[in-house]
């Protein structure tokens, strides 16, 4: 799901969506509408420093600032908050492009003193954008993302980090599962990085490029982490409006010596040189719609998620800046949310560190039979199927003739049925979970509390769709 977007106030905006961890450093929490009120409203020595060099950036966020808010006495998490009234609609943060980390898909390798460009042109995004972080990290305080680096916390420990014992205790085979590729694919993009990212260099740098420390796993799972967590993406808007404005002026510069020396009137060759810029502004907004770029901006992914709110992130192509506003409105010290998208708490698990109470977006996907037929349905929070599901379903033809005209009670009982083996398959149930939650002393660190509260917010979704089934007519 992306985050919706539309271009407002001057136009020339395209739309971002949250791609994959909390927005500013701290303990990954679960995001609840009853933590909106800052519990302290004093920014840390550390926020203050990186809020001071994000205004040296030229990034604009007068209305929020960094705060600490409580969490139903589960401790204190780090977010924005409103220092003014903030209106739906409005425009609360600017950032200009230059201030973010941007991967491109048509610009050469960025970082050639780094990596080889021939690697870097060949990776995924999100490697990409992990090599722009870690060379940035190399440059120690020079680069010009400097202070957003320094802020950058140093382990998300999402469960590409944690043990096989305690991936278990997430009791979700699906995750399980998925953990584990992400694991085996991490290690092999490490050591690609390692054989043909570095080596190319080393061979190729000189003495000089001993002085660049090593990249020890660690610090490349690091990167992953933070890319995967942070970056937002959108249509591709081409090269900013500033250089395609300087190669219009080195054309018209050498049509205007032309137009001297062939003694052609002026006014053609401007209106030449206006129309090979056309061109090219055509090109970037219309035909390269089709690319994806990415991009990491600094004080944009301090906000925090939430699943309740629309927001939208914006480039202004005329500008050059990214822009953030919201569909809600806040009051001052209210946090201040946006959405990374229609995340379930699988996803938000895996890949962000924490999930939400009562995600609406939440799903668990059954793994049921109908008609003798193997299928997935994908169930909500309510016991309902997905609306995804239910169009697959009714559009399946050979599936509904499968069933000799009883479909809705063939799809009720597969529900009915799957759900109640996936409860029995958990080892436990809500209420052994949620004694254990009730009791910190037993609970062996952040980790198996993250387990525990993913595996109750999966279990309450399977027994939704048994009573749901069942009111129904089992």
């Amino acid at each position: 799901g992306s985050v919706p977007s539309r271009a407002r106030r001057g136009g020339g905006g395209r739309g971002l969506r949250r791609v994959a961890s909390p927005g500013s450093p701290g303990s990954p929490r679960a995001k609840n509408r009853d933590r909106e009120r800052a519990a302290d409203a004093s920014p840390s020595p550390e926020a203050s420093s990186y809020q001071a060099w994000a205004q040296s950036s030229n990034i604009a966020f007068d209305k929020v600032t960094q705060a600490v808010f409580r969490d139903r006495g589960e401790g204190v998490m780090r977010g924005m908050m409103a220092l003014d009234t903030i209106v739906p609609g409005e425009f609360f943060v600017t950032l200009p492009r230059a201030a973010a980390l941007v991967v491109d898909p048509l610009e050469k390798c960025p970082i050639a003193d780094f990596v080889d460009a021939s690697y870097y042109k060949s990776c995924a995004w999100y490697v990409k954008m992990g090599l722009l972080l870690l060379a940035a990290r190399r440059e120690q305080g020079k680069s010009r993302v400097s202070g957003y680096i320094e802020q950058l916390p140093e382990s998300i420990d999402t469960p590409v980090r944690w043990e096989d014992d305690e991936i278990a205790e997430l009791q979700s085979a699906t995750l399980q599962a998925a953990v584990g590729r992400q694991k085996v694919e991490w290690k092999r993009l490490y050591e690609e990085f390692q054989s043909k990212g570095r080596a190319n260099v080393a061979s190729s740098s000189g003495p000089e490029h001993a002085l660049i420390p090593p990249v020890a796993y660690d610090e490349f799972v690091w990167a992953l982490e933070n890319v995967r967590s942070r970056s937002f993406s959108g249509p591709y808007a081409g090269t900013p409006i500033k250089d395609r404005l300087l190669m219009g002026g080195a054309l018209a510069a050498a049509g205007l010596g032309y137009a001297f020396m062939a003694r052609i009137p002026t006014e053609s060759v401007l209106n030449a040189g206006i129309s090979v810029a056309c061109f090219n502004l055509l090109y970037d907004l219309v035909l390269s719609s089709r690319l994806k770029w990415y991009a990491m901006c600094p004080i944009i992914d301090s906000l925090n998620h939430s699943g309740r709110v629309k927001s939208n992130i914006e480039y202004e192509y005329f500008k050059d800046t990214f822009v953030v506003s919201t569909e809600s409105a806040y009051a001052s010290g209210d946090q201040v949310f946006i959405s990374y998208g229609e995340k379930t708490n699988e996803q938000l698990v895996q890949y962000y560190g924490f999930l939400l109470e009562d995600n609406p977006h939440d799903t668990y996907v059954l793994e049921a039979e109908i008609g003798g037929r193997a299928v997935k349905l994908a169930v909500m929070p309510n016991g309902q199927l997905a609306a995804e599901t239910m169009k697959m379903l009714e559009g399946d033809g050979e599936l509904k003739a499968g069933v000799s005209g009883k479909f809705s009670e063939a799809v009720n009982r597969a529900i009915y049925d799957a759900a109640r083996r996936e409860l029995a398959g958990k080892g436990t149930s809500v209420a052994d979970d949620e004694r254990l939650l009730s009791s910190p002393g037993m609970i062996r660190g952040e980790r198996q509390l993250l387990a525990l509260r993913f595996r109750v917010s999966q279990k309450k979704i399977l027994n939704a769709a048994i009573k749901a089934a069942e009111r129904r007519g089992i």
